[in-house]
């Protein structure tokens, strides 16, 4: 049975140290000695460290979870030349073996939009970890010492050929109640593009005011994407509002991040996340203004029907779009 991915949190801190401490000593005790990783561990993995690590601008982290029991994590962050720098990923020694480690390397890298390689260090008396890196494709680029424990190191690349870089990669992540204000900000520029169009959060959209709790999110799926710098630069959502059908919601796209297909890879994966919940096709509404979303939508195959008014403060009139998905490839 595979293990559940998911995102760490503050709660996982105690769980997450106790599995890195056991792994370090299950991987290092023979060769480093078991005080030496004593030490390293009593440094690199304090709670104060790893909380302060899950803030970081940019960066993801994730932990496979069996049982109620976490059994491996994953976390890195984006680079400024359009890659990727895994900085950990350690399974319990129980657990290796058996996909885990390969499961959450392809959690980490769809966590990212728009990125060309994978880079990581690994530690040269770690031939177990740089056969499982060579095995996902990684090769040795380059050796290093690493300042903190004197250790000699071996910097991994692997590059991914189905993914082009277009500029520094964003993270695509859930959405969060304090990313409300960013939300706010770009939508209402997205709004301000088109005369006559305003944004009244609370009137119009009041899911996007404590985006986290509302119905998009805990009944769908509602999806922020980071830019380097930590602030929202998109967004999208799905929900199922009936059988066999899903809706597509709240795609914006900041205009200096167009231009880069973020718009057509978030829709995707919305279709996808549809076709696994079993929905046969997808619809949405878009105001008559946003003829640019249009062009995008029929570029993706779907179809324009009938409009229909709202009553709103932008006297908005709002085109339905529809397109039917492909069956699920778990479900042939």
């Amino acid at each position: 049975m595979s293990p559940v991915i998911r995102r760490c949190g503050p709660a996982d801190v105690e769980a997450l140290r106790d599995l890195l401490v056991r792994t370090w000593h299950a991987t290092f005790d023979e060769s480093y000695g078991k005080a030496k990783v004593n030490a390293i561990t009593s440094v690199w993995h304090t709670r104060e460290r790893l909380i302060a690590g899950l803030g970081q601008a940019g960066s993801v982290h994730l932990v496979a979870e069996r049982a109620g029991r976490i059994v491996g994590t994953v976390s890195g962050s984006a680079l400024a030349d359009g890659g990727l720098k895994l900085e950990r990923l350690y399974v319990a020694p129980e657990q290796q073996g058996i996909g885990v480690g390969w499961t959450l390397m392809q959690a980490f890298a769809d966590s990212f939009l728009d990125h060309g390689f994978i880079a990581l260090d690994v530690a040269a008396a770690n031939e177990r970890a740089q056969l499982f890196y060579r095995r996902q494709g990684f090769e040795i680029v380059g050796e290093s010492v690493n300042s903190g424990t004197g250790e000699a190191m071996r910097t991994m690349r692997k590059v991914l050929d189905d993914r082009t870089p277009r500029g520094a990669p964003v993270v695509l992540r859930p959405v969060r109640d304090s990313d409300a204000q960013d939300l706010i900000g770009l939508i209402t520029l997205c709004f301000a593009e088109h005369p006559g169009c305003y944004f009244d959060p609370h009137g119009d959209m009041p899911d996007i005011v404590r985006p986290a709790q509302s119905r998009l999110a805990t009944e769908g799926r509602f999806l922020a994407v980071e830019d380097p710098t930590g602030r929202v630069c998109a967004c999208i959502g799905v929900d199922l509002p009936e059988q066999a059908t899903a809706e597509l919601h709240r795609l914006y796209v900041r205009a200096d991040m167009r231009g880069r297909g973020l718009g057509s890879q978030l829709t995707g994966r919305m279709e996808t996340l549809a076709r696994e919940r079993g929905a046969a096709r997808m619809i949405l509404w878009s105001d008559t203004r946003f003829t640019t979303a249009h062009a995008l939508y029929e570029k993706l195959g779907y179809a324009r029907g009938p409009s229909r008014s709202l009553g709103d403060i932008s006297q908005s009139r709002e085109f339905f779009f529809e397109k039917a998905l492909a069956a699920a490839e778990s479900a042939a």
